[in-house]
């Protein structure tokens, strides 16, 4: 019935001359306050990643410009508090819906007997994990089965408000944009650094 009902209002917009435009905005969380990037062992780089995951958004970290018509978007966010906070910093708001749908990839953590740099265990890490190297974590298969979830979750949402921005993390919008460009969404601007925004419509 529902998906009825959103036919008919896109036929009845072409009858018109009108385009129906829905539209989804991927938006990067602010730099955490726990970014830093200290010379850890494989048991404090696990500890770093919990703290990174508790942490909100550093009070020097903001965006450059807040585009205003986002504001009155339907405003979805990860449950983690750096996506929750960095909602709030950009609309002034709390999200409509949080989900951990929308959680960051996971940053996995394996016993390897070095001292690394915390960004150099993450890059190293994620390296053996899309290889397939198995942990107590998600795997990057499942991962990726979450981000083509969450990418037909946004979808759907897209139908029933027209346009959404979801406030999420790097590596998750990264495939979920990938993966709404697979079925047919066009991408009109893409960022992956802290604030960056991806712009996609329909």
């Amino acid at each position: 019935m529902f998906v009825r009902q959103i036919l008919s209002q896109q036929l009845f917009a072409a009858s018109r001359g009108i385009r129906f435009v829905m539209e989804i905005i991927l938006i990067r969380h602010g730099k955490p306050t726990s970014a830093n990037n200290p010379v850890l062992n494989a048991v404090d780089f696990t500890k770093w990643v919990r703290r990174y995951n508790f942490s909100d958004v550093s009070t020097n970290s903001r965006p450059e410009r807040i585009l205003d018509e986002y504001k009155s978007h339907y405003i979805v966010s990860s449950d983690l508090e750096r996506a929750i906070h960095s909602a709030n910093i950009y609309t002034g708001q709390s999200p409509e819906l949080t989900s951990k749908l929308y959680r960051e990839m996971e940053i996995p953590r394996y016993k390897f007997p070095f001292r690394l740099k915390a960004m150099t265990w993450v890059y190293l890490n994620r390296a053996f994990w899309m290889l397939g190297l198995k942990g107590s974590f998600e795997s990057y298969q499942q991962a990726k089965i979450r981000a083509e979830l969450a990418s037909d979750n946004l979808i759907e949402l897209a139908q029933e408000q027209d346009k959404v921005v979801l406030f999420g993390h790097g590596y998750l919008n990264l495939h979920i944009r990938r993966s709404l460009m697979k079925k047919g969404w066009k991408l009109n601007s893409k960022s992956n650094g802290f604030w960056g925004i991806s712009s996609l419509e329909t």
